[in-house]
């Protein structure tokens, strides 16, 4: 049987790449297969190889991420992952995928700063070779949605104006670009400019509904129910949230239990105790299906606070969130947790959540500090 050069191999891998940035699915799956196949008959080349091993690693974690339930063996994957740089030292563009990658997984896990650790050093791989600028606008994105997380608004809005500015002269990045819509908007809101996120939202809702995309819809919905929940007009949330909800049980999507999370918040601020308490249920049985912790520990915060009094499972929620480097939503529940026990009478609880809000403060310009130096 005839050799085929590695060559062909590494461009039809290229391809595959390029399909997973653009969440072609079905392109995606039909690359793969087609990229192992040739790898049976392909000349010896170590480099191609490794490539592969690093695109199937993304591969299978983007899949996971996309479709709720498929990631039970994630953490199998990621150890034969670190496998190759163990077995061989990378360079260049292989040295940058390897980073890159990595911190995708931490994302994915919800470990922030290993996450963004991994990011800051696939940057300098980035920057020590000559790529095309929509693998910079890849990198761009992603690393905007760790530090948006991480509540460090500036370096958050500037990744992902550059992204979209990359985006906007191609037209098939759409998805791209609505999903730099979202980090732009919440990082908007976290600025208390709600009516400019509002306008981005709106906008985004309308070019998701051009794209025909599912989950971008839900997202959209799911964005702008939070924005009208922060401007206290829950009926206008309240539908957004439960039109994503609609959307995300269609598709399946695991995206399903930040919905629940948040309209069942929005029930409880509407008085309808039972539904929200009907909506923790379901997304404490999701939640513990596919080992979200992060989802859980938000659910849990609202049973503790809202339907049993339990300070305990508070303080496991906001344990959860130091641990993991989630500092913005450390601060963001403790205050709610704060003046909800303060309305309540409970004045000393009240007191030590307002303190555990000034230490998520703390921790929030430290690393920011800390990021600059580096």
């Amino acid at each position: 049987m005839e050799v085929i050069p590695y060559d062909l191999v590494a461009t039809k891998m290229n391809f595959w790449y390029n399909s997973l940035k653009n969440n072609w699915i079905e392109k995606a799956e039909e690359t793969k297969k087609e990229v192992k196949q040739l790898l049976d008959n392909m000349e010896e080349n170590q480099d191609a190889l490794i490539y592969y091993s690093l695109l199937e690693f993304r591969h299978k974690l983007q899949f996971d991420y996309l479709s709720a339930g498929s990631g039970g063996s994630l953490e199998e994957r990621f150890e034969k992952f670190r496998e190759i740089r163990k077995k061989k030292k990378l360079e260049g563009m292989l040295d940058y995928y390897y980073h890159f990658f990595t911190g995708m997984y931490y994302f994915r896990q919800r470990e922030l700063i290993h996450a963004l650790d991994f990011y800051r050093k696939a940057e300098l791989q980035l920057n020590s070779f000559r790529c095309d600028e929509l693998e910079k606008a890849e990198y761009y994105y992603k690393a905007s949605e760790v530090y948006y997380y991480m509540k460090q608004t500036f370096f958050s809005m500037n990744y992902a104006n550059n992204a979209y500015r990359i985006y906007d002269d191609h037209e098939s990045y759409g998805e791209r670009r609505v999903q730099c819509q979202f980090i732009l908007s919440g990082n908007l809101i976290d600025r208390m400019c709600h009516e400019k996120a509002l306008d981005n939202l709106h906008k985004a809702l309308d070019e998701s509904n051009n794209l025909g995309s599912g989950h971008l819809i839900g997202s959209s919905h799911v964005n702008l129910g939070i924005c009208y929940n922060e401007l206290e007009e829950i009926d206008k949330s309240s539908d957004h949230l439960q039109k994503a909800l609609k959307v995300y049980k269609e598709e399946k999507n695991p995206f399903e239990l930040k919905a629940l999370f948040n309209l069942a918040h929005v029930k409880i601020k509407q008085a309808e105790l039972n539904k929200a308490f009907d909506l923790y249920l379901e997304g404490i049985e999701l939640a513990r299906k596919y080992e979200k912790f992060d989802d859980l520990a938000k659910l849990e915060l609202l049973k503790g606070l809202y339907f049993e009094y339990d300070m305990d499972l508070l303080r496991k929620s906001f344990k959860f969130f130091k641990e993991k480097g989630k500092y913005a939503d450390m601060e963001e529940y403790s205050v709610l947790v704060a003046e909800t026990l303060a309305k309540k009478e409970k004045l000393c609880d009240s007191i030590e959540f307002y303190r555990v809000s000034v230490e998520a403060r703390r921790l929030i310009k430290r690393s920011g500090i800390i990021y600059q130096e580096n």
